[in-house]
């Protein structure tokens, strides 16, 4: 049975004739029919509930696909660890031909063989009229992404994606995980006629909690560890396909919200798309930084040329002689590089729409945090500033220093080394 959902309900019994949305689980790739009452839904959502153990026998076949509700303009796919049977998807293309929004969630959405990737590639080609495509921790083979997303870039300007978002949660775990994401392919979905775009790393969610089985305990047995923090991004040499996409001849003529963060931005490279989209709303970027003012400045007049500027975010991705700076208090390293109240104020003449500036070092909270908001209008100023968690101990213990840091902090000359 199909679970539909009604959108502007928060609670109680639907009437299927009034729903938006339905989700779907599915323990194999067979789709229910639709009933009658069901014919205005706008959204779909298939959720997989199959079975690891029976995965690979269901990639094998599929049931012909039913007819949809003809209304529907939103697909979402979640959890297809191992993609789909080939021609399931194409399949799906054919019955949802008004599909303008698709959602994938954790999945390797071109499957496992030769043949599944062909029909995920037929699939997006089929999509004529979609405008958005949201890819959540979405992994594929090598050379998917880029066939994809050439394929969607050489359309007309009118059939061109509007939204775009790629969105990876780091895992401190997996020691190859960028290796995982093929830095030069996602560049190749942007367009002409971009007007969000989102290439986002997130940290993953932290908790204290003895009683979540992702902490680890000590030696004893006896204390918890809580999981390690902050993100990795794309060396700055991998961000180049990303900033010739964003500043060359078919680079978006109307953007007005992006986010970088999943690469490694040198201050050249920010003021370069900067300058390029001069009539952005919001952008968030990974970016090199070092612990002085020559920083600040350039960061500051790189954003003086977007005088439409409502938020902005920095994610630091620290050079070694930063890293070894914000490890020492005394330094009050986030200061000299992020900006003061004396700084939001005086970039606010540039940028007079501006609300919300906030800075951290590679999502970590240990490190410190930023974080700047407009008084209400009727006040003047900037609330909020640099806020440092107190230090335990001087980090003269490789568990103390974070692990966004440690690969800087493990490469630094021992103190006092001339």
């Amino acid at each position: 049975m199909a679970e539909v959902e009604d959108n502007a309900a928060s609670e109680g019994s639907v009437d299927p004739a009034q729903a938006q949305g339905a989700q779907i689980p599915l323990q194999t790739f067979a789709l229910p029919v639709f009933p009658p009452e069901a014919q205005g839904l706008k959204a779909l959502t298939l959720t997989s509930d199959v079975k690891l153990d029976e995965y690979t026998k269901e990639l094998e076949s599929f049931q012909p696909i039913p007819a949809l509700p003809p209304g529907i303009e939103s697909l979402t796919l979640e959890l297809f660890s191992l993609g789909y049977p080939a021609g399931f998807l194409s399949a799906l293309a054919d019955a949802l031909p008004h599909l303008k929004s698709f959602d994938a969630y954790s999945q390797l959405l071109c499957g496992i063989t030769k043949e599944a990737q062909e029909d995920a590639l037929v699939f997006f080609d089929k999509l004529k009229e979609l405008k958005a495509i949201h890819l959540l921790d979405v992994f594929a083979r090598p050379g998917f992404f880029e066939a994809v997303g050439n394929k969607l870039a050489a359309r007309a300007r009118e059939q061109q994606l509007m939204f775009l978002q790629f969105n990876y949660t780091f895992r401190h775990e997996d020691e190859d995980f960028l290796r995982r994401i093929p830095a030069a392919e996602p560049p190749t979905f942007i367009n002409k006629n971009l007007v969000m775009c989102s290439f986002n790393i997130a940290a993953p969610d932290t908790t204290d909690d003895p009683e979540d089985p992702t902490n680890v305990s000590d030696d004893t047995g006896d204390e918890f560890k809580a999981k390690v923090e902050g993100v990795a991004a794309f060396h700055k040499s991998s961000a180049r396909a990303l900033v010739d996409a964003l500043t060359g001849a078919n680079a978006p003529d109307g953007l007005r919200a992006l986010n970088t963060t999943l690469y490694t931005f040198t201050l050249d490279d920010l003021e370069a798309v900067l300058r390029r989209h001069r009539e952005l709303l919001m952008i968030s970027a990974t970016v090199e930084v070092e612990p002085n003012e020559a920083c600040k400045r350039r960061l500051l007049d790189a954003f003086a040329v977007c005088p439409e500027l409502e938020r902005v975010e920095i994610v630091g991705n620290p050079t070694l002689e930063f890293s070894m700076a914000v490890l020492n208090p005394r330094r009050q390293t986030l200061r000299s590089t992020f900006p003061s109240a004396a700084d939001m104020r005086a970039l606010e003449h540039s940028c007079p729409r501006l609300s919300h500036f906030s800075a951290n070092i590679l999502r970590t909270l240990s490190t410190g945090q930023v974080e700047w908001n407009k008084a209400p209008d009727d006040e003047e100023g900037w609330t909020g500033g640099v806020s440092v968690p107190e230090p335990a101990r001087q980090h003269d213990d490789d568990d103390d220093v974070p692990q966004a840091l440690r690969q800087h902090y493990e490469e630094a000359p021992p103190a006092g080394a001339v």
